[in-house]
């Protein structure tokens, strides 16, 4: 995924189950040094996703790297920036205010506090999706899913093939009412 498109992972709650391996595989991308088995994990599981269970629907939140992010205009000291078509936390910048959280039409972007993670020294960063950028394969959730439920949606493709087909059916309308006349 490169170029100045926008993109984001989509789900189908259809084909998601709710095993969390988008989680775990999100958090395992993540990691800086050497990844280490579940039973020798020292800090708590923080994917940049997380599952949502209903009565009727489960599926990944993931953040859709909007056009125009409210969460990114509501972001008072910069922590959120626009890299390569993906918004995504500068760490370092981040107070923890939560503006960008509340901003977020999706529900997309959780503030992890300083007393799960307290190695952060009092701050609460913001946690979202960034289409992991350092994977050559895409983002870790959608190679990972073991049901296909989810996968990278090209807003520039998509509006592409939406305008084929919408000329497509234009044209097949038009070509039925001249042999209606």
């Amino acid at each position: 995924m490169s170029g100045e498109g926008a993109f984001f992972v989509l789900a189908d709650p259809e084909k998601c189950t709710g095993c969390r391996a988008c989680e775990v595989a999100c958090f395992a991308a993540h990691q800086k040094g050497v990844l280490k088995t579940v039973g020798t994990v020292t800090t708590p599981l923080i994917p940049n996703l997380y599952l949502t269970r209903t009565e009727t629907i489960k599926m990944p939140i993931q953040c859709h790297h909007c056009e125009n992010a409210p969460c990114l205009q509501s972001c008072l000291p910069g922590a959120l920036e626009r890299k390569d078509g993906s918004v995504v936390v500068n760490g370092k910048k981040c107070i923890g205010c939560r503006n960008c959280a509340l901003a977020c039409p999706f529900g997309a972007i959780q503030i992890i506090g300083a007393d799960i993670l307290p190695e952060l020294g009092g701050a609460a960063p913001a946690f979202k999706c960034d289409l992991c950028p350092d994977r050559e394969n895409g983002p870790a959730c959608v190679a990972t899913c073991p049901n296909e439920a989810l996968r990278v949606v090209d807003t520039e493709e998509e509006l592409r093939e939406k305008r084929i087909r919408s000329s497509e059916a234009a044209e097949a309308i038009q070509g039925s009412s001249k042999g209606v006349q």
